[in-house]
């Protein structure tokens, strides 16, 4: 019998919010354009979401490097986890796909959400969305990583269980004034 405390399950229950209050806000920004630049991004418009959230930086084709990350995120991680890579999170046999949902991310500016597994249980959720420069270009990936049982409380490496691509909102129906003064 698996016994989880009191204050574990509000935790976990309250991390869940988290990811909720990231992906709403993402959806909030890409309605005026297909992917939202990473300097409109407000931590204060997602407060309640900041202690699980983390921006990261793209490089190559595949890979990340964390900016900045939530005390939750560096607990999990088990470290202060600025300029690690993202992938540091992943064990080596599963890296392969994270990098795949990585270049998802970015190159067909797709949002992302993958579950963890510690052992054989599904331990954590991790959702990754693509943030574009001034030249369109995705360069940034604002995340979430939140536990969803007592396993995820061990520092990772983890597995993958599931990945899983959401396609980017569709931007708002726009008129267009067409003159025809013939």
């Amino acid at each position: 019998m698996i016994i989880t405390s009191l204050t574990q399950q509000t935790l976990n229950r309250h991390a869940a919010r988290a990811l909720d209050i990231l992906d709403r806000y993402w959806k909030d920004l890409s309605r005026d354009s297909d992917i939202p630049l990473w300097s409109m991004v407000d931590p204060g418009a997602f407060q309640d979401a900041l202690d699980h959230a983390f921006l990261a930086e793209r490089y190559g084709r595949c890979h990340a490097r964390i900016r900045v990350a939530g005390g939750a995120v560096a607990d999990m991680c088990g470290t202060d986890c600025d300029g690690l890579p993202l992938s540091l999170w992943i064990r080596q046999d599963y890296r392969a796909a994270f990098n795949d949902a990585l270049q998802r991310c970015c190159e067909h500016r797709h949002a992302v959400a993958l579950e963890l597994v510690a052992d054989i249980d599904i331990c954590a959720r991790m959702v990754l969305y693509p943030l574009r420069d001034t030249t369109g270009r995705v360069t940034q990936i604002l995340g979430g990583l939140a536990p969803v049982s007592d396993a995820s409380q061990k520092a990772g490496p983890f597995g993958l269980a599931r990945i899983t691509t959401h396609a980017t909102p569709a931007t708002k129906a726009t008129l267009r004034l067409v003159v025809d003064n013939t």
